[in-house]
């Protein structure tokens, strides 16, 4: 006779393969759980450590804007030190050429002329005064022409004066100070 299993084994492996479905549905929660929590924890820490080298980044970026600051500052002052130290040689360079300057004009100044006034502005100096007559001034004028401290008198105004008698000029002459080495510098490039 043939045996017939009437136990209901269908029920109980379905049952064994639930629970082993569970269980393994279980398992992998809790390790996706804890994936998780180690995948938060780890780039939160990462961002707080990145968050900490920001912090001393900018720290050491305030630093270094003060420091550039401070050489901008020290660059300004010693470019202005350099610039005095450059007006000071070019003043004792052209110490010489104002007494050369006088002594040229008392040279050169023809008589029946008297001076009002020199002034000097950079390279240029502007005579004014009064001569008694027209031929005076352009004898003058040749004169500094000829001279090595002073090039290239030109008459700025020319007038009749009418307070000092009949044929008396006042007159504005400007002229170019120079010095005989430069001049001679010049030459030779």
């Amino acid at each position: 006779m043939a045996n017939i299993n009437l136990l209901p084994w269908r029920e109980e492996e379905r049952a064994e393969r639930q629970r082993q479905f569970v269980s393994v549905l279980g398992l992998i929660a809790f390790l996706g759980a804890v994936l998780m929590y180690l995948t938060f924890s780890y780039f939160g820490n990462e961002i707080d450590n990145q968050r900490s080298r920001n912090s001393f980044l900018q720290t050491q970026i305030r630093k270094l804007d003060t420091k550039i600051k401070e050489i901008t500052t020290l660059e300004k002052e010693r470019k202005e030190l350099v610039d005095r130290m450059e007006l000071i040689q070019d003043l004792q360079k052209s110490r010489p050429q104002i007494v050369h300057l006088f002594d040229e004009i008392v040279t050169k100044m023809p008589e029946g002329m008297n001076l009002k006034s020199i002034v000097r502005k950079g390279n240029k100096v502007l005579f004014t005064g009064i001569a008694e007559s027209a031929p005076r001034i352009s004898n003058f004028m040749r004169e500094l022409a000829t001279s090595q401290w002073i090039k290239k008198p030109d008459i700025e105004d020319l007038a009749e004066e009418k307070d000092s008698g009949a044929g008396r000029k006042s007159f504005t002459l400007s002229a170019i100070i120079t010095s005989p080495t430069a001049n001679s510098k010049g030459g030779k490039k």
